[in-house]
């Protein structure tokens, strides 16, 4: 279920891959406090963490690479990605920008800074973000749709649909509905796609997702909090432990506040 947007995100760890559990908890870290881990270490046991959703756990080991590798533009990196999927967005920015000023050259490609300005309020700031992501990922709906809102947020809905990115060849269902709702108004496009997918499929469960997603964001971007709170409800409900479902979780909760 990687999207062209998440697989952008699959170099969120940098290090390491997603491994097999057996680590040792963070209940055992306070005996080995004084120890240096290894970054490739930490990072696979993050990696493992969110898998599982263990969100306390992954934040623990995320604050202690800060902790022992500090300005390292890896662990800066790490420790963003880990803050905003467990919803400590505030962190994550703060992150973002430290790894951006030790990694200029890695701008265009951060995709996740938006998310993250986008959710502390830095709306102009994130729609200059996914500008930028289209310049190294021109063909993703996901990032049109986040700059969408990013537009909608600082300036109006009428202006963020005048200035919708342009994003071709996105064969994921339902992401060419999601962007011609962006530029139409038409939700029932997204809504009839998700439903032509096989009862029980995995392509009915990454349509739910996504179409719900993109469907609760475009209603935020209007304005129109019950039914953004509704939708997004729906995604983060099932929804995978990758990173753009822990942002549905996140999301969701932060609109239900």
């Amino acid at each position: 279920m990687y999207s062209m947007f998440l697989k952008a995100s699959v170099a969120v760890l940098l290090l390491g891959v997603f491994v097999a559990h057996g680590q040792e908890s963070p209940a055992d870290q306070p005996k080995k406090k004084q120890e240096t881990i290894s970054m490739s270490s930490m990072a696979k046991r993050i990696a493992a963490a969110l898998q599982e959703g263990e969100s306390g756990t992954a934040i623990a080991f995320a604050d202690a690479m800060v902790r022992q590798h500090r300005d390292d533009p890896n662990a800066l990196r790490v420790a963003a990605d880990v803050y905003l999927r467990t919803g400590k967005v505030e962190s994550a920015a703060r992150f973002f920008d430290r790894y951006v000023k030790s990694s200029p050259r890695g701008l265009p490609g951060l995709w996740q800074r938006g998310i993250a300005l986008y959710f502390i309020g830095e709306y102009s700031e994130a729609a200059k973000q996914f500008e930028e992501h289209r310049k190294v990922n021109p063909f993703d709906v996901e990032n049109a749709a986040w700059h969408f809102v990013c537009v909608a947020k600082a300036e109006s809905a009428e202006q963020a649909k005048e200035l919708v990115l342009p994003a071709p060849n996105d064969s994921r269902i339902p992401m060419r509905e999601v962007h011609q709702m962006l530029t139409t108004g038409d939700t029932d496009v997204v809504i009839d796609r998700m439903s032509q997918t096989a009862d029980g499929s995995e392509d009915q469960k990454e349509a739910e997702f996504y179409g719900n997603f993109y469907l609760g964001l475009y209603a935020d971007a209007l304005g129109e909090q019950k039914k953004a709170r509704k939708y997004l409800a729906l995604a983060a409900e099932d929804a995978p432990h990758h990173y753009m479902g822990d942002i549905a979780r996140v999301y969701a909760s932060r609109l239900g506040k």
